[in-house]
């Protein structure tokens, strides 16, 4: 889409007519047929290599099976001299170049996207209350199943949801100001990943809601009595987004910051990097497995530490509750940021 985009602007905006309304949405109706195009091309690629990969996974696994524990114990040695070798470089860049940013550019992603997860629970609750109020008021069948269907739909309604996907925008200049110094590219994508993630929250709690009120309501139970039991429901659900909010909210900003400082300490160390790995080459080849190399224990290492800086400020922030763990050489966002906007 984006090499696509300048042709697209060059060609078609100079011969748009009426008013800028008109004008913008023929623009919107353009770009999403042009953007379904894209992705059904990629998505007929995706799905040919789709065997190819099964085929390699197999192979890959057939491959280090046997050879796990050694690979295992040869990581955490390796793992560990590489420690006791970046930690002189390592620390002093932690503390002059990441600790002053660390923590405001926490507060900005989540900010990114605690505005728009509040909106979302806004919506759900709206959407539960308004079921609630018909089933009080006895309504039709037909009336209540139209108003079920739209409560069902509302994670992907875009009008609905607008709201709540602006708010993850209002941030996005202060981040690109702040991660600028690290070289990082993606804010676009914070983004992205902030709006995919509440529409994600918001479908598997209106999901539960239908799930859970399928099986409390019964042909038995009058309108009040139905009313009664959805309050309950309501009740489970919004705990239940409060919680799934809550860890994700922390998976996310954990994530994205690794992805924003750990290139950065990746490049300014490279020049360590690159006396310390080929004394350690010889030793990790000698297994002969493709799952270990030496630059990526280093970057397992690099992200070890930060993970170890980034966790004590989210416990900082939000409090020592539910400060997510993910393995070693793991991360939410893409590693990937000057493409990962396309």
């Amino acid at each position: 889409m984006r090499e696509l985009l300048p042709a697209l602007r060059a060609e078609t905006l100079p011969g748009l007519r009426g008013t800028s309304r008109a004008k913008a949405w023929a623009w919107t109706e353009l770009l999403d047929a042009v953007h379904a195009t894209v992705l059904a091309g990629v998505s007929a690629g995706l799905r040919a290599f789709q065997p190819e990969k099964d085929e390699l996974l197999e192979k890959l696994e057939r491959t280090i099976r046997p050879d796990v524990d050694q690979i295992l114990r040869l990581r955490e040695r390796v793992a560990g001299r590489l420690r006791a070798e970046v930690q002189d470089s390592l620390e002093p860049r932690l503390r002059r170049d990441v600790d002053p940013q660390l923590p405001r550019i926490t507060r900005i992603l989540l900010s990114t996207v605690e505005a728009p997860l509040e909106g979302v629970r806004t919506l759900l609750d709206q959407g539960m209350d308004r079921l609630s109020r018909h089933l009080r008021g006895n309504p039709s069948g037909p009336r209540l199943r139209k108003e079920v269907y739209s409560f069902g739909e509302m994670p992907w309604d875009p009008e609905l949801m607008r709201t709540c996907y602006r708010e993850a925008e209002r941030a996005r200049g202060r981040l690109g100001q702040l991660a600028a110094p690290f070289g990082f590219l993606g804010t676009r994508s914070v983004v992205f990943g902030a709006q995919d993630l509440v529409q994600q929250l918001m479908a598997d709690a209106v999901t539960t809601f239908l799930q859970l009120a399928d099986q409390c309501l019964t042909s038995a139970l009058d309108c009040g009595q139905a009313a009664q039991q959805l309050e309950k429901v309501r009740g489970r659900v919004l705990k239940k987004f409060e919680s799934d909010g809550g860890s994700a909210r922390k998976r996310f900003v954990r994530g994205w910051l690794a992805s924003i400082f750990l290139p950065f300490l990746q490049s300014q160390l490279q020049p360590r990097a690159k006396v310390a790995l080929p004394e350690l080459e010889h030793e990790v080849l000698a297994v002969g497995s493709q799952a270990l190399t030496p630059e990526g224990l280093y970057e397992d290492v690099i992200r070890g530490v930060l993970l170890q800086r980034i966790d004590g400020e989210l416990k900082k922030t939000l409090g020592a509750n539910h400060v997510p763990r993910t393995l070693a050489g793991c991360s939410e966002a893409p590693r990937d940021q000057e493409g990962a906007d396309v």
